[in-house]
């Protein structure tokens, strides 16, 4: 096991060097233009109005997104050591749970967070999204690192019975709830469950306000008014059940295949774990995870990066239902290993590509080794300088050719194509009527 855990953490580490590097060079897109003109043109309060009744309920995630600086940061600077700062985050709100749960010292902690780390990383629907875009940080990446702290809270909550505790849960219960609606349904999933549980006061208050601010997430008149029109009766409802069947599918074959090495690697917290826990309440925690899969087949949602939470939480509930009856499994770590850094599966067509099962090692290592990252960044600074110095209402720039796989990129439409969001973004933002870029 000390073997295995070892490769791991040396390749844990190696990519997080490399995400590290890559985003030295990383810089602002689309959305990030977008919150700060709303910002600045209506003020703080106006634009969490306007958001909440005319795009959706994400009430925390939005709200952080407003303020982004990309107006103040003329040297790029946030881009390139935030993503750093959450991976960063990620490891050390890991550790800190390993410590408190396991026992462990802080050494043994932090090996325990790189470890998980990775698993997470190769998991992850779209990298680019969820580590580089800003606004997409925010929305998915964020969330997942304050669930690890609301779990530390419990923990605390359960050992100390201070009501101190209860509040900060409490407090991160309705952010998180505001934060987006994957992890909002997953962790009323879990309030529910334990409520179940354990039967008092102070879990029937969570749970009652867990659903309150759920709903206000859900109930946002914004989420409504972005519904657009779909078929009717039968059809509807028979593409509801093939997305779910599609959905799952793509989550559980993308999770098995890791599964042997996250078995041998976490052999001994599993070991630990299904000691104190019974397979019911095992599988109860499990089916957790198939309320959102219902509910984004509901809504029509194949997969696409709102998916990485539940992933991550399918993962780490699934391996201790393998772990009570198929342990077995974790001598074929090895075949996960290799998997993980296969070229990603491209079998369908563009409008379903993210059904192309990728574990992001490849993408990582081509990334590094191919794209001429300081090029990318210096094509992205020229186009921005134009745009900002430019005193004409109509600018037509050069399409950017150095285009990375990793870092997050949306090109704008040309000048023979029809206007995008990303257009549109950037003519309020820089105050054109019309850039494009040439054909």
């Amino acid at each position: 096991m000390k073997k295995v855990q070892n490769i791991v953490l040396f390749l844990s580490i190696l990519i997080g060097v490399g995400l590290a590097y890559i985003s030295f060079f990383n810089v602002y897109q689309t959305d990030d233009y977008f919150w700060s003109y709303t910002t600045r043109k209506v003020g703080l309060i106006q634009s969490f109005i306007n958001t909440y009744t005319t795009w959706g309920g994400r009430y925390f995630g939005y709200s952080i997104n407003m303020f982004n600086p990309v107006f103040y940061d003329n040297h790029n600077i946030l881009p390139k050591i935030y993503p750093v700062f959450l991976m960063l985050s990620f490891i050390g709100v890991s550790a800190l749970n390993f410590k408190e749960y396991f026992n462990y010292s802080l050494k043994e902690s932090i090996k325990k967070g790189f470890l998980l780390f990775f698993f997470y990383t190769v998991l992850l629907v779209s990298l680019p999204e969820h580590y580089f875009w800003i606004t997409g940080s925010n929305i998915y990446f964020v969330p997942v690192i304050l669930s690890g702290i609301l779990l530390y809270f419990f923990k605390k909550k359960e050992e100390t019975g201070q009501k101190i505790w209860l509040f900060l849960s409490a407090l991160l219960i309705v952010i998180l709830m505001g934060s987006n609606e994957i992890l909002a349904l997953i962790l009323e999933g879990l309030l529910l469950v334990s409520y179940y549980q354990k039967r008092n006061q102070e879990n029937l208050f969570l749970v009652l306000l867990g659903t309150v601010f759920l709903l206000a997430c859900f109930l946002a008149p914004g989420n409504f008014n972005r519904m657009g029109e779909a078929e009717r009766g039968m059809v509807k409802w028979l593409k509801r059940i093939a997305l779910f069947g599609a959905d799952t599918a793509y989550v559980g074959l993308k999770v098995i295949v890791v599964l042997p090495l996250f078995i041998k690697v976490f052999e001994e917290e599993l070991k630990k774990i299904t000691a104190q826990i019974t397979l019911k309440k095992a599988i109860l925690f499990w089916s957790v995870s198939l309320i959102p899969l219902l509910f984004t087949s509901y809504i029509l949602t194949s997969i696409a990066r709102q998916f990485e939470s539940i992933l991550f939480y399918f993962l780490l509930t699934f391996s201790l239902l393998l772990y009570f009856k198929f342990e077995k499994i974790k001598k074929f770590w090895w075949v996960s290993l290799i998997i993980v850094f296969l070229p990603e599966l491209k079998i369908f067509p563009e409008k379903y590509s993210y059904f192309n099962i990728d574990f992001n090692g490849e993408n990582i290592m081509m990334e590094l080794l191919t794209t001429d990252l300081k090029e990318y960044e210096r094509e992205m600074d020229e186009r921005v300088d134009i745009l900002k110095n430019s005193s004409k209402d109509s600018v037509v720039v050069d399409k950017i050719k150095e285009v990375p796989s990793i870092l997050y990129i949306d090109e704008m439409a040309s000048v023979k194509e029809q206007e995008t969001y990303v257009n549109d973004q950037l003519q309020k933002y820089f105050n054109k009527k019309y850039i494009r870029t040439k054909e």
